[in-house]
């Protein structure tokens, strides 16, 4: 509520700056006692100022000037009650006086603050009727009836949701705020507030539905005596950017710093340096799922509002691009904080106070297609409300949301964590995602590898993700749109590549691949799941592409290395036909690769038609599974 009083002071001050001038009905003696009670004013003596424009009303009950400034005093010492009462009493002294609007809008936030949006709206429209139309005030009026015109519609109209606390071994601290969570939505990060006001970022698991395990520092590297906080996190959990203020290494008052996971160790933090930090304020940061994209708020020059959202990108030298500001269709000439960019890369997330909306920071929604944020909606009542909003998180699946609560007005005194299930007219405006988990390790061995993962859409033939899997436990974890066919290519030097490929129905949350990989010896074999031919023909179909160039980066790499292909079928048709055909399959891909620089003598192309079955041919699946392209080392 103070903020509201020492704003709206700002602009009885402006607006009421000549005001004593036109008080031409204050008596003589009551104009004594006013000048003096201004002098005090003007030296912020506000005991002594108030008793002597109170004097003035006992002299002149009926001075308008006097009303104003007791109410500007009032304002200064968070008295709301005596606020309302001395502004009601000026705006009905002189209801169409200019000076009365800073009055009338102090009235509407008032009434805005407990709900009262139709009477709210009444008084903000006359302070915009007031106010010089294209002034800063009189769009700030402006804005002020839409917001109370929207409030009272999301009001009428709200979405079903129930908060629900993350319960008190989450809530362990007087303040915690800004969750984030892995793809698996079972790792939670967030921020806490010690007792000594040290703000540290603390992690905790998921035991089992609602149940969680208790919250730990993240990592001793990361935390320190200063403050460390509203971080963000990949979808696997392995990479980590948070806000860091006044450090020795620091480029302005709050900088950005990643650190990556290996195991269970974080890495030493690292300033993302100049091309992403300004000398002024950067902060709130949201990584896309893959960790290539980190969106920011910070107060940089050359944004079109105060605080703005900003965009920076991984490029191929594994550098951040400069930063670039969303633009105007998100951005207004007040603040933006705390975008959140969901799983799905497609989907943002974030608080404004410059766009219509419940009071304070709303949180708002904006969709990407191709290159272009629509224009943004503000996701409705009981989400927002006249409190600021900031810090909503929604879970890879678009089904649980996570956000602070500031329940300080409701005499709380604390910052809590909650959660809610996302009501389905949010969901159906966020496609979900789902994910891709499992380990990579030596077949032969079991030993855990660190290898490079490739992820490419079959439909598009584009790649959609590039990742590691972690060196220490070999895991790794990768986001998918939901319907998509993908081919999942996993290399590691000394060890054959290995292809996969799956499908992803909106019934699955993840699929669970375990990839042994197996080192480059004579006579291993693999197969290449990812090369397609129409039934009873050997042309290669289009998809299969990126699996022969992967195939042929192989031996391109590795020179000395001679393979056989061979082609394999079920056991429909007649054993000369999938003879000819397993051979004519194994040639098509034999040529690709000539063609692709590789020399004809290191490869052999062979069929086998149905001779080496790896499966009964007793049913479709098991059939699939005999058609087949396998790759051996000679």
């Amino acid at each position: 509520m103070h903020r509201v009083l020492l704003f709206c002071f700002a602009l009885a001050t402006i607006t009421l700056q000549n005001a004593s001038a036109q008080d031409v009905t204050l008596s003589r003696k009551a104009r004594e006692v006013y000048d003096k009670a201004q002098k005090a004013w003007q030296e912020r003596k506000l005991p002594e100022a108030t008793e002597l424009f109170e004097k003035v009303l006992e002299i002149e009950p009926n001075s308008y000037d006097t009303h104003l400034r007791l109410a500007q005093v009032y304002e200064l010492q968070r008295k709301p009650d005596l606020v309302r009462k001395h502004y009601f009493k000026a705006t009905y002294l002189r209801p169409d006086a200019p000076q009365s609007a800073a009055a009338f809008q102090w009235i509407g936030r008032d009434h805005f603050n407990v709900q009262r949006y139709d009477s709210a709206q009444f008084y903000f429209e006359k302070a915009f009727a007031l106010f010089p139309a294209r002034s800063s005030l009189g769009k700030l009026a402006e804005k002020s009836v839409a917001s109370a015109r929207f409030a009272q519609q999301a009001v009428k109209n709200p979405l079903s949701i129930e908060k629900k606390s993350m319960g008190d071994t989450v809530n362990f601290l007087g303040t915690q705020y800004f969750p984030v969570m892995t793809a698996d939505d079972e790792t939670l990060i967030f921020t806490g507030l010690t007792s000594n006001r040290d703000e540290n970022i603390y992690f905790t698991r998921r035991i089992k539905g609602d149940r969680w395990d208790i919250p730990e520092e993240i990592s001793k590297t990361i935390n320190t005596t200063n403050n460390e906080g509203t971080c963000t996190v990949s979808a696997d959990g392995r990479t980590l950017v948070f806000t860091a203020c006044n450090r020795p290494d620091g480029l302005g008052s709050c900088d950005l710093y990643i650190s990556h996971k290996e195991g269970k160790d974080w890495s030493q933090p690292v300033n993302l340096g100049h091309e992403v930090n300004s000398r002024e304020w950067e902060s709130q940061p949201s990584l896309s799922a893959d960790g290539h994209t980190l969106y920011f708020a910070s107060d940089r020059k050359g944004g079109v509002g105060k605080r703005d959202i900003w965009v920076t990108r991984l490029d191929e030298k594994k550098q951040w691009t400069a930063p670039k500001n969303l633009g105007p269709s998100l951005n207004t000439p007040d603040d933006e904080n705390a975008p959140f960019i969901h799983a799905n890369g497609r989907t943002l997330f974030y608080s404004s106070n410059g766009l219509p909306g419940m009071g304070g920071f709303d949180i708002f929604i904006s969709q990407k297609t191709d290159t272009v944020w629509a224009a943004p909606v503000n996701i409705g009542y009981p989400i927002n409300t006249v409190s600021d909003q900031v810090g909503l998180f929604i879970a890879s699946n678009g089904e649980n949301a996570y956000y602070t609560d500031d329940n300080t007005e409701k005499g709380g005194g604390r910052s809590l964590l909650y959660t809610f299930r996302v009501p389905e007219s949010l969901q159906k405006l966020i496609t979900p995602t789902r994910y891709a988990k499992g380990k990579v390790f030596d077949k032969k061995t079991g030993t855990v590898l660190a290898s490079d993962i490739d992820l490419f859409d079959l439909k598009t033939q584009t790649k959609v993700g590039s990742f590691t899997s972690d060196s220490q436990n070999g895991s790794f974890l990768a986001v998918l749109n939901s319907g998509g066919e993908y081919a999942f290519y996993v290399s590691k030097a000394g060890y054959l590549f290995k292809s996969l490929s799956f499908s992803v129905d909106k019934n699955q949350s993840f699929v669970d691949l375990e990839i042994p990989l197996e080192a480059i010896e004579k006579d291993r074999a693999e197969v290449l799941n990812n090369i397609f031919f129409k039934t009873g023909e050997y042309i290669l179909d289009d998809k299969s592409k990126v699996e022969l160039d992967k195939l042929s980066d192989f031996l391109h790499k590795n020179k000395t290395i001679k393979i056989e292909i061979s082609g394999h079928t079920d056991d429909v048709g007649s054993d000369t036909e999938n003879m000819a055909l397993s051979q004519r399959r194994a040639q098509s891909v034999q040529y690709y690769l000539q063609q692709s620089g590789i020399a004809a003598d290191r490869i052999l192309a062979k069929g086998y038609g149905e001779t080496k079955p790896v499966a009964p041919n007793d049913s479709d699946e098991n059939r699939q599974k005999n058609r087949r392209i396998e790759w051996r080392v000679l």
